[in-house]
């Protein structure tokens, strides 16, 4: 099977997948969750709900849309940048994830000295998902693989390529950049927590041409994150 060539492409379809998947957050956030809150729905269980076919649907049909509008030539799992990591590879995965990991926990205490909340807001003052509430698991083992290789294909696997064509070297500075524009209605917490995230995700996945590598840090940082949200720890 033949794929595409991002080529020199203008990189309008990039922001407007960005920002308008930031706008479509911001709708879910503002309005979609506090909609179902209202009918008794928990938040986070509204957001897990109305995130994927809402926020993800779109733009991984944007997404494809932009990679059709390529050139041919090469194939599918070069183009995506899927090969199958190197041990180099996995290494510089591991110590983004270690980076990522430790520059989390340190913004964390920054918001708790600035008096900031690190959550979003479907996630604040949220309750250990345990007894009644155990269903929510389930919900996020569905939530959880189309949020992360949703975005991945589409930040680091489409869009990043198309910016590396047209910026070369500093191509990972505008997907982080955008990326946290996406995240913006998250809140200013969120957005100083996510920081080692937004850095590193993209760099990393640039320098070692590996969408998978992004996917390990996105996955392994939010993974954990979300056992502690559940069990109650943070």
């Amino acid at each position: 099977m033949r794929a595409h060539r991002p080529g020199s492409p203008s990189l309008l379809p990039d922001f407007a997948v960005f920002l308008g998947g930031g706008c479509l957050v911001a709708a879910v956030v503002g309005w979609g969750v506090p909609a179902l809150t209202v009918k008794d729905v928990d938040p986070l269980a509204a957001w897990m709900l109305l995130a994927p076919p809402l926020i993800f649907a779109p733009i991984l049909a944007f997404g494809w849309r932009m990679l059709r509008s390529e050139e041919d030539g090469g194939s599918w799992i070069e183009r995506l940048r899927l090969q199958r990591p190197s041990a180099a590879d996995w290494r510089w995965g591991l110590l983004g994830l270690l980076g990522i990991a430790a520059g989390s926990a340190a913004m964390f205490h920054l918001c708790f000295l600035l008096g900031m909340d690190p959550d979003p807001p479907f996630a604040r003052n949220v309750q250990p998902l345990l007894g009644p509430r155990l269903w929510m698991l389930g919900l996020w083992a569905i939530y959880w693989p189309i949020n992360i290789l949703g975005e991945e294909l589409v930040w680091r696997g489409i869009s990043l390529p198309r910016m590396q064509a047209r910026l070369g070297g500093s191509a990972w500075a505008l997907n982080a950049a955008l990326w946290g524009a996406f995240h913006t209605a998250f809140g200013p917490g969120n957005l100083l927590v996510l920081l080692p995230s937004l850095v590193l995700v993209p760099c990393i996945a640039q320098r070692r041409r590996s969408t998978w590598l992004a996917v390990l840090m996105h996955a392994g940082i939010s993974g954990p994150g979300f056992a502690a949200l559940a069990l109650g720890i943070v």
